[in-house]
């Protein structure tokens, strides 16, 4: 990646796919928002780029690397696969530039060093948040590996009706709806979500699910 580059991937800003830092936040911060990239599109990390996207990179690049390394080997589970690059953007300074895949391993998890407890984190729009239990459930298997086959019962045929009408739903409105516990709303959902009838959508207050390829107009031409 030329400077060039870097500061085209800048010039869109912070959002699903790219995180700025002006210098390496704390550990388990910085554990969180890697793993968030990895568990969701991937993207990048940008060390050294302020949150209005000036370049002002770092002294040490190493230093931010070791950092870097050291938290990921402290907090996260399983070990992410990076990759990294400097690029300078002036006689003393560089930028750090870390791309982070989606993982084929996800959900990756960062622990708490205190209890023990290990939570699962993911991208939206800018931000790291935690993953819902829907989320971190289909991260387990992905629905373009498997054959799903599900039969539509009563339940399933009420929630395609129900998206049919208002276009989303989430675990919440399908439960209410369809009056049943809300852990078997979820698992109806998780199933037809991997079947590829509904679509997963993270969102900030409750993820919600639209119609997924198989009931696209033209998905079967």
């Amino acid at each position: 990646m030329t400077k060039g580059n870097l500061e085209q991937i800048v010039a869109d800003g912070e959002g699903l796919f790219l995180e700025f830092k002006h210098r390496l936040p704390d550990s388990e911060r910085v554990a969180r928002e890697v793993t968030a990239l990895a568990n969701t599109n991937g993207g990048y990390l940008l060390i050294g780029v302020t949150d209005d996207g000036n370049l002002s990179g770092v002294k040490d690049p190493e230093e931010e690397m070791y950092a870097l390394n050291h938290a990921l080997e402290k907090y996260c589970t399983p070990e992410i696969a990076l990759k990294s690059e400097y690029i300078k953007v002036s006689r003393t300074r560089t930028v750090v530039v870390i791309k982070i895949p989606l993982s084929p391993i996800r959900p990756h998890y960062v622990r708490d060093l205190s209890t023990h407890r290990r939570s699962v984190f993911v991208r939206y729009r800018d931000m790291c948040i935690a993953a819902s239990r829907e989320a971190r459930k289909l991260m387990r298997r992905s629905p373009e590996t498997e054959n799903v086959l599900i039969e539509l019962g009563e339940k399933e045929r009420l929630l395609l009706h129900l998206l049919e009408q208002v276009g989303r739903v989430s675990v919440y409105s399908f439960a209410q709806h369809a009056k049943i516990h809300p852990g078997r709303a979820s698992r109806i959902i998780i199933r037809m979500t991997r079947a590829g009838i509904l679509l997963h959508h993270i969102d900030l207050n409750e993820d919600y699910f639209t119609a997924g390829e198989a009931l696209r107009p033209n998905s079967c031409k």
